[in-house]
């Protein structure tokens, strides 16, 4: 590593210092280290042997100057004798006073540069630090290699050397800064920082940003503009593109921490594997975000692990009789999602369940006559409204206890009162001795039960998990299936990037809606993606709540399957006419293809805007067809 310095006449240069003595050649003097000294206890005779008093820059500011000036002349004369005795290159006085005359005396016996600035100590040092730590940072020269800022963050791109050029000239199209390649000078600046430089002559600004492609050199600033350019940034990130290694497991979580020193200094380091149907420039760009994401404290890495222990925690603690049931709803769950306040039993919400899709009204009940009760209601959530009240009231005290008393012996879920105006004290206080919940909505019985009917049947209704990719494309619900490895996760990624909308990752619950639709959301955890090499990502956190929805109809399902060959024009499948059952109700199938040459998204988009047309009416089959009779009749 070669040893740098700058010479003092350089600092006086791009200081603008105003020089009170220079003495002979002193300018010429090499400035070695990037540290800066302000004077302060050497004033006082404290002088202690090291790099402070002999090789760092000596700053001093009005406080000192007036310390100096209360010194009477002999003490004075004295502690400057010894002060200007040491190495130190230079004095700089950042004073809004005259400097003492006996302190430029020994400067001068000394021979040691003296410089005055207008700037404030603080500010001057600072300055000094900055201009320093940038000239003689430790420094190499890095073949091989990419620097490009993502987004404000510094990606060093290395490895498989054709899929670092492409998404290289991919991510400059979506908007991004190219520093530069082979000629990157890395510079440390700080015990954690480093700083890479484009290494070309900067005499022409129009000629020094280019991208060496083997055969020839792109010219980033005449094809892209100068605004695509950037002459340095701090390298916060240290991507590695190697060859898709199917025996080589590569990371899926982003939980183990890998990293690459440069100078001393770890950055972190991801390996991408490459391989068809990968977009890499979108793969790095998420890399670039999920990292500055990091940088405010948040891993999504991390958060969905933790999320994934609690909810094994809850099955691990759930798993007793009616708890086997698949549909899980707890009183909790009603109580959180209809906003119910609760009366009497609220310790027992987390722990008490409803298994059962079906309300029912307890007037009979609270008459004395259970055979319906029996029947029908015994596990069902018990809906009061005014009507059951007002009848309770009417009860005489005997009666009313009894009746209460037998009901509260059912074992049913939760009682829930709807806008009621009072609720008698011995309903609440038999509630709580028999260790009942009591809830109370604000809406109607009416509203209460139609809203209740519609989330129940939609909790309890059959359900179906599917591995794949569910995303909203033009309003569409499209299931990406395909095998594990072909690039399902990637093509969503892309087409997140395009507009469309994650619902979920991995593993898709499809349930029959009231309605009669398909409706699909998250198996658990929603809106995070796996990515190998790159693990766990956040996509709402990254891209903001416009990219993600909690669920969506099935409307489609397109399967992804690799191209063994080459003439993949006879290896299409088009929608018309192909569907698969899914609970009973048909859905468009289709299946592409996946080669170097195709992009996945895009044939995604094509085949959906091609449902489209065909759901509104448009075949495209026959309307070629119909011109092709058309011109052989002419």
């Amino acid at each position: 590593m070669i040893k740098k310095f700058v010479r003092l006449s350089k600092l006086v240069k791009a200081f603008d210092f105003n020089v009170v003595y220079g003495g002979l050649d002193n300018l010429e003097r090499k400035i070695l280290l990037p540290t800066v000294h302000r004077v302060g206890a050497e004033l006082t005779g404290f002088l202690v042997e090291g790099d402070e008093l002999n090789k760092q820059l000596h700053v001093l500011g009005t406080e000192e100057m007036r310390y100096i000036d209360s010194l009477s002349s002999e003490v004075r004369k004295e502690r400057l004798k010894n002060y200007f005795s040491y190495n130190f290159p230079c004095i700089i006085v950042a004073c809004d006073k005259d400097i003492h005359p006996d302190f430029i005396e020994y400067a001068i016996r000394h021979n040691k540069p003296l410089l005055i600035t207008k700037n404030k100590t603080a500010v001057i040092i600072r300055k000094l630090k900055y201009y320093l730590q940038k000239k003689l940072a430790p420094e190499i020269r890095l073949e091989n290699h990419i620097l490009i800022e993502i987004l404000g963050i510094g990606v060093l791109i290395g490895g498989y050397e054709d899929a670092k050029i492409g998404s290289t000239l991919e991510l400059i199209e979506r908007g991004h800064k190219y520093i530069t390649d082979e000629n990157l000078i890395i510079k440390k600046i700080g015990p954690d920082i480093l700083l890479g430089e484009n290494g070309f002559d900067k005499s022409n600004v129009k000629t020094h940003f280019y991208l060496g492609t083997g055969s020839e050199n792109i010219d980033i600033t005449n094809n892209y503009g100068i605004i695509a350019t950037r002459r340095t940034k701090e390298i916060n990130l240290y991507i590695n593109l190697e060859k898709w290694d199917k025996r080589k497991f590569y990371d899926r979580l982003g939980i183990d921490k890998e990293f690459e020193e440069i100078l001393g200094v770890p950055i972190p380091k991801l390996s991408l594997p490459v391989r068809r149907g990968r977009n890499l420039a979108v793969i790095i760009e998420t890399a670039a975000i999920n990292e500055r994401l990091k940088q405010i404290g948040m891993n999504s890495s991390e958060y969905f692990l933790e999320e994934t222990k609690k909810m094994i925690a809850f099955n691990k603690a759930n798993k007793k009789g009616d708890k086997m049931n698949k549909n899980i709803l707890t009183v909790k769950k009603i109580v959180d999602e209809f906003d119910l306040k609760v009366i009497t039993g609220e310790e027992f919400l987390e722990t008490t369940y409803i298994t059962k899709t079906a309300l029912h009204n307890p007037a009979l009940a609270l008459s004395g006559f259970y055979e319906v009760f029996y029947q029908n209601g015994s596990k069902s959530l018990q809906l009061f409204s005014q009507g059951e009240l007002n009848f309770l009231k009417s009860l005489d005290e005997d009666i009313k206890y009894k009746n209460l008393n037998n009901f509260f012996d059912f074992d049913f879920p939760a009682m829930i009162i709807a806008d009621a105006d009072e609720i008698e004290p011995c309903f609440i206080e038999l509630s709580k001795k028999k260790n009942k919940i009591m809830l109370f909505s604000d809406k109607t019985s009416t509203q209460l039960t139609a809203d209740l009917n519609q989330f129940l049947e939609k909790t309890f209704a059959p359900k179906i998990t599917m591995h794949g990719v569910f995303v909203e494309m033009f309003g569409f619900g499209v299931l990406l299936t395909g095998r594990s490895g072909i690039g399902k996760s990637e093509t969503a990624l892309e087409l997140i990037h395009r507009g469309h909308r994650l619902i979920t990752d991995d593993k898709v619950t499809f349930h029959e809606h009231p309605s009669g639709m398909v409706i699909g959301k998250a198996d658990k955890i929603p809106y995070f993606m796996e990515l190998r090499g790159l693990g766990i990502i956040d996509i709402k956190a990254l891209y903001g709540l416009g990219s993600v929805r909690k669920e969506k109809r099935l409307d489609a399902i397109i399967e992804l399957k690799e191209l063994k060959s080459d003439d993949y024009l006879t290896k299409t499948s088009t929608s018309k006419g192909i569907e698969v059952e899914i609970l009973g109700h048909s859905v468009d199938h289709a299946e592409l293809y996946i080669s170097s040459g195709r992009n996945a998204a895009t044939m995604v988009e094509t085949t959906i805007m091609n449902l489209i047309a065909i759901k509104y009416g448009y075949d495209p089959e026959k309307a070629y067809k119909g011109k092709v009779r058309h011109q052989e009749f002419i």
